[in-house]
Parts: structure tokens; sequence; C-alpha cells
């Protein structure tokens, strides 16, 4: 295989172009989700390759056009170093999206999820439940709704499996959003605040016109939207004696209904890079809110590194102008996990592992109550340290990166 050099044609077929600004461009790979903002001269350099120009031709070609010397083999460098394209001349491919990827479905068979009927179906079906919640303030929300049973281990069994099953519809959503669209997605598990989550990679979304990106950042949501008024509806129904449902799935449909709203509510916390922040960043046409505002809180309680204060004096303008005020919702919404951990997550894990602590002690040791309490200990350290592993993982990737 041979590097790429003066004389090469770089292998950009793939990419996409678009203009971000009135001297900035989008370069990127839809396939892999990698892109770079570069002025207009590496939009043009990148024509140029298209077109068949060498990097050297190409050079010269924008040199004369400008009256400026251009270092088009740097400029390859940095595509190469962002995994836009391949570092050898000859070398394999650009990786596609995997097989299972759900983004593989045809454009036409999810695009009627996303039209302007479905949408006023969503919006109309959160105006409703909040209604509903209105009207019957009992129907709302608390920590008990998850103990569905007598039995603890059954209740967190079901609640868990349906909780998984509801999250992996809500990403599913995101992906048919982006597949509508033309963007391929993947699947993968990150962490958000103290929160493990799973998340939609639509990277893709960034080479397209910002008002097409708000359909999928918003298709979670959406989708979560209709799921709370299934559950909310019928008990809605059931309060006011016009439907018979049996008492479990009254319960079933409560612990529903704190999934979904807790779903919710989450998704607003934009300082968490949630839904809405894509949504707020795309909207303010900011780059790199969510770090500038986090440093910039940062340096108030803890003096920076040499490579933080390189992020902050780099930033764009638009951001650090965005971060004045989008630092009062980051800080809202550290306020409100707390809150949400002290009113919910700790309530539950106390009476978990209660419980647990109970049987373990009442209970002959290899006994199936024995081991029932086993079972719970063990689900609620996982709460615990399911987020410090994905932080782990996390930093050991970043580690193999910078090696």
């Amino acid at each position: 295989m041979t590097a790429l050099g003066l004389d090469s044609r770089p292998p950009v077929a793939h990419l996409v172009v678009r203009q971000e600004e009135e001297d900035e461009y989008v370069v990127g790979d839809l396939a892999s989700g990698n892109f770079v903002v570069v002025p207009e001269v590496g939009a043009r350099l990148v024509a140029l390759f298209a077109a068949g120009r060498t990097v050297a031709e190409a050079a010269d070609e924008v040199e004369r056009e400008t009256g400026e010397p251009v270092d088009a083999l740097d400029f390859v460098e940095v595509l190469v170093e962002a995994g836009i394209i391949r570092a050898q001349a000859d070398g394999p491919p650009p990786p596609q999206a995997r097989p299972w990827s759900v983004s593989r479905i045809p454009a036409r068979l999810v695009r009627p999820l996303f039209g302007r009927v479905a949408w006023t179906i969503y919006v109309g079906a959160l105006l409703a439940t909040l209604a509903m919640f209105v009207a019957e303030p009992s129907l709302l929300p608390t920590y008990e709704d998850t103990f569905i049973f007598p039995d603890v281990v059954l209740s967190l069994l079901i609640t868990n499996v349906t909780v998984a099953l509801l999250t992996v519809v809500h990403e599913a959503w995101h992906a048919f959003a982006g597949a509508a669209v033309g963007v391929r997605s993947q699947l993968r598990l990150e962490r958000r605040g103290i929160f493990p989550v799973l998340e939609t990679d639509l990277t893709g979304l960034w080479a397209l016109p910002p008002e097409r990106r708000y359909g999928p950042f918003l298709a979670g949501m959406a989708i979560d939207g209709i799921l709370l008024f299934a559950a909310v509806a019928p008990r809605f129904a059931w309060s006011r004696g016009w439907l018979e449902l049996p008492p479990g799935m009254v319960r079933f449909l409560a612990m529903v209904v704190f999934s979904q709203a807790v779903k919710l509510a989450f998704q607003t916390l934009a300082y968490l890079r949630t839904d809405m922040y894509l949504v707020m960043a795309t909207a303010t046409g900011c780059r790199n809110l969510h770090e500038v505002t986090r440093l910039s809180l940062k340096k108030w309680v803890r003096r920076l590194t040499p490579a933080e204060r390189n992020v902050l004096r780099d930033a764009h303008a638009r951001d650090l102008r965005v971060s004045r005020w989008y630092r009062l919702l980051y800080v809202a919404g550290v306020i409100w996990m707390v809150w949400f951990a002290i009113h919910f997550l700790l309530p539950g894990a106390k009476v978990t592992l209660g419980w647990a602590a109970g049987v373990l002690i009442g209970a002959p040791f290899g006994s199936v109550y024995w081991w029932e309490g086993i079972a719970l200990a063990a689900f609620a350290s996982l709460n615990v340290l399911l987020p410090l592993g994905v932080i782990a993982r996390n930093r050991y990737r970043a580690g193999k990166l910078a090696t």
C-alpha cells in the first residue's frame, strides 16, 4: 500500500461537503460518522480531489485562484487523522455501517412515521397526557410505582425488562428517523451524569442542513410521548369508572407511566447532552457548547489543565456567547439530578437493600429466599457500578486513542 503524498489522488468520492456558514464547510463521511469543519479553501481542495487532481495539482490550482500558498498535504493529513479518508492510496475502503444496523431499512418504509400527520399525533398525544395529569393528579408517578408486586425481585425483574424494551423502542425511533433522511446509525452504551444510557449514534446528521436534523433528534421523545399516553389513558378511564382493569394491570401501567415520565424529563436535561441539547445546539448553531460551558464553570472551582484552557481560548464566539445563559440550564440540571436521586433513586435503593438485608439475615443459607436476597443486592450494586463501568471504559478508549 502506498501512503498519500504530493502525487497521490486522495479518495474523496465518498465524502459529503456542506456549507455551514459563509466561510465554513462541513466535510465528512456518512458511513463512519466522522466530520470536520474546514474553511472555504478546504472545501475547494476536496472538490479538486474529487475531480481527479493530485495533492500537488490541487495546491497549485488553489494558489492560482486565491494568490496564497496552501499546504494541501497537511490538509489531507487532517482528513486522515479525523478518520474521514484512509491513510493509504490503495488501502481498503472506509468502514461501512454494521449489517444489523436498523438504519439499513429503506427510507420509504419509515418516512411516514415522521411526516406532518405523524408529528401532529405525537404532539396531540403529549398534550392529551398533560391534560389527564391535570384532571387526575393521582395518576402522577411516584417511586413506589416500580414495585408492582409484594415480591420485590419479581417487581424489579418485570420493571427492568420493561424499561429496557421501552428504551430500545426509543432508540429505534431515533434510528428510524435517521434512516428516513438517509443517515446510518449505531447503538452504543454511554453515560449521562449518574445514568447509564443506550445511545443511537447519528453523527451523520451533521452533514444535513439544520432543519432536517430536528426530526431525528426529537424522534425518541415523540415515541415516548405515545407510549406514555398509551399507559395513562387506560388508567385515567379506570379512575373515572369508564373501564374495568385488573389490579395487576393498573400497577403495571403505573410503572410504565413512571418510566416514560422520567425518560421524558431526563431528555429535557440539556446539560447532559440529551436529545434537547442536540436540538438547542442546532438551533443556536453552536459547535462545542457543552464542553465550553462545563469548562467555564469548572474554572470557578478548580484550576484548568493547559489542554482545557486551550479549549476555552479557541472556542467559537457563538459557543462563548450562548454559554453565558446555558450555564443556568447546566446548574439547574445538576440540581434536578440531585433532587431525583434523593426523591426516587435513594428511596428505591433503600427499599431494595433493606429487603435484601432482611432476607439474607433471616433466610437459611443457600435457600431460594437467600438467593433472592443475593439477587436483590446484586441488582442494587449494578445500578451503582454500571455508570462507573462506562466511565472506566470511556477513559480506557480515550487512552488508547491518545496512544
